[in-house]
């Protein structure tokens, strides 16, 4: 009876995590409170992933991760290294997931990801090409860093506390380096040479550029005195001289989408206009065309400050997502007007004070320089342009970068477990400035955390109920005849298609008690299974949703969900081979 359950609720958490119906913070909460509840774990065990090694680790790496970045540290690297790209497309690929690799392979390749997207859509500017050719490559590269070291990604992390737990042995700081500069390595050249190739130009890019500038959607009212009261929409101005067309007209309250040209627009209907930020501009300038947003939201200002226009992304830590801006007061919050939202490589069609935000959006804001520069140090926005980013500081810059050298120095000794080092890390650099305790809080992906400690208890619900060791025979049953080598393989696959659909960490938590049993009924060593769980789950390239660094350069890069697959699944395959034949070798059975 107990299995059933466990299975019921694993298949049930599986399906949240995959729709989405729920967050996946939510979901992981439900879980444990659920299993606490039912009596699979006990309440103790059920809270016990709080004050897990691996949780309180991430938690620390988030700190390290975010104080190197205030120093403008990873913001002048990656300039410097994108200078050695030379304009050429392969090259610059070639050059930015190295440098994104290294750099991820120590701190959070979220936060990686995040530093270096301003940096690279301005180098797709001067390189006058769409930075949808640059930020897929940027996101791959960043979860290929994660690979290579014990800190580099959770899943990491998860795995080596994990297999410690079931065997009392656990990976050291550099284990997963061979396999994984070895992978990261068979990434690169794939994505210079191949890959590339696949990814689609996209409308994206900064601005002040026409040629490469998003098209968004913004709404405007005809007002009484309009010159256009009463013309057709081809006898209009606003495609000839304004560049907009219209994509629908609301009229007494009932939708038309997709008017036809001579379709005529009277006094009072409400027009959604697309087109590129420049001709929404000029909106404001034109006589009888009230923009929707601009009036319902007025920007105050000094007369003598100048209003200027800037795209910004919603990041993971993003508080706003599941919300409105009418719910937000946005224009009271942070004294700026959304003129239109960007989203999945298409501008919305709605009225933006009602779309529900979702991460990954690219909001058209306007609003005074001041005001921008205050958003732009909030943790739930990324700006694409119009803000210098974070100024290098050379005399902060090489104490951080000792401190994160010396944790990951006494952690690869094994003078100090990495629990330790990485907190004192965290703590020394809060002490010192670097971060004040707000902005260390705020750093904290507080959604990554929770689901980690949610879905802990199920692990061990899975364990305990016979439920791993069911799945585990099953498998056994299947794959076992061929040898341990084809069960890897399986697992290693099984890992990369789950998730494609669920969190990454939430995968390695319920893949390992599954391995486990797996290698004790095939009298096998589980560590290259646990390996195999951690390297797969972080080769995550097949959908947006998989990670987020590939859903942060989503709305940036105008990218669709298909791209992902288009790029990511030959990669995929790639990756998967190679691992298979890899691990066994460096980590014998």
């Amino acid at each position: 009876m107990e299995i059933l359950l466990v299975l019921i609720i694993l298949a049930v958490a599986i399906l949240l995590y995959a729709t989405e119906w729920l967050r996946m913070d939510l979901v992981s909460m439900l879980l444990l409170v659920t299993l606490a509840t039912t009596g699979l774990v006990s309440v103790e065990e059920a809270f016990s992933g709080f004050s897990n090694p691996a949780v309180i680790t991430v938690v620390a790496m988030f700190v390290l991760s975010a104080a190197i970045a205030n120093t403008g540290l990873s913001g002048r690297f990656g300039e410097k290294l994108l200078s050695l790209g030379g304009g050429n497309e392969v090259r610059m690929i070639f050059v930015l997931m190295i440098g994104v690799a290294i750099s991820s392979a120590f701190v959070n390749n979220i936060g990686a990801t995040a530093v270096l997207m301003p940096v690279v859509v301005n180098m797709a500017r001067k390189m006058r090409i769409s930075p949808s050719k640059l930020l897929i490559p940027l996101a791959f590269g960043s979860l290929f860093g994660g690979l290579c070291t014990l800190i580099g990604t959770p899943p990491n992390i998860l795995m080596s506390e994990l297999l410690f737990e079931y065997t009392g042995e656990s990976f050291r700081f550099f284990d997963f380096g061979p396999v994984g500069v070895t992978l990261t390595g068979i990434g690169i050249l794939y994505m210079a040479l191949i890959g590339h190739r696949l990814i689609p130009t996209r409308k994206s890019g900064v601005l002040t550029e026409a040629y490469q500038v998003k098209e968004y959607i913004t709404e405007v009212e005809i007002l009484p005195e309009s010159p256009l009261d009463g013309k057709t929409i081809s006898g209009s101005s606003l495609e000839k001289d304004l560049g907009l067309k219209v994509r629908a007209i609301l009229r007494n309250r009932k939708k038309i989408p997709f008017p036809r040209r001579n379709r005529k627009i009277y006094c009072g209907d409400i027009l959604f206009l697309e087109g590129n930020p420049e001709g929404i501009l000029k909106i404001m300038q034109s006589r009888g065309l009230s923009l929707i947003p601009e009036r319902d939201n007025p920007t105050s200002r000094p007369p003598d400050e100048e209003l200027v226009v800037v795209e910004a992304s919603l990041t993971p830590r993003s508080s706003i997502v599941g919300q409105t801006l009418r719910e937000l007061r946005f224009n009271d919050a942070y004294g700026l007007t959304v003129l239109a939202i960007w989203r999945q490589g298409a501008p919305v069609v709605k009225k933006v004070d009602h779309v529900i935000l979702r991460f990954g959006d690219v909001l058209l804001l306007q609003g005074t320089e001041k005001r921008i520069m205050t958003l732009g140090k909030s943790q739930d926005f990324l700006l694409l342009g119009g803000v210098p980013p974070v100024s290098f500081q050379p005399h902060r810059a090489p104490f951080a970068l000792g401190v994160m050298a010396l944790v990951v120095l006494l952690a690869a000794l094994g003078t100090f477990p990495i629990i330790l080092t990485a907190t004192a890390g965290a703590l020394i650099l809060v002490l010192f400035g670097f971060l004040t305790p707000k902005q260390a809080y705020g750093s904290i992906d507080w959604k990554v955390i929770l689901l980690i400690a949610g879905t802990l208890p199920l692990g061990t619900a899975l364990e305990r109920s016979g439920a791993a060791r069911l799945l585990a025979d099953g498998m056994v049953d299947l794959i076992g005849p061929f040898g341990p080598f084809f069960m890897l393989s399986a697992l290693f696959l099984v890992t990369m298609l789950l998730t494609a659909v669920i969190s990454n960490a939430a995968t390695a938590v319920l893949l390992a008690p599954i391995a486990y049993n797996i290698a004790l009924d095939m009298a096998v060593s589980p560590k290259p299974f646990f390996l195999a769980i951690a390297m797969a789950a972080s080769a995550c390239f097949l959908t947006p949703i998989s990670h987020q660094s590939n859903a942060l350069v989503m709305g940036p890069g105008g990218y669709k969900f298909i791209d992902y697959a288009r790029v990511g699944a030959p990669l995929s395959l790639a990756i998967w081979l190679a691992g298979s034949l890899l691990i066994p070798l460096l980590f014998p059975f």
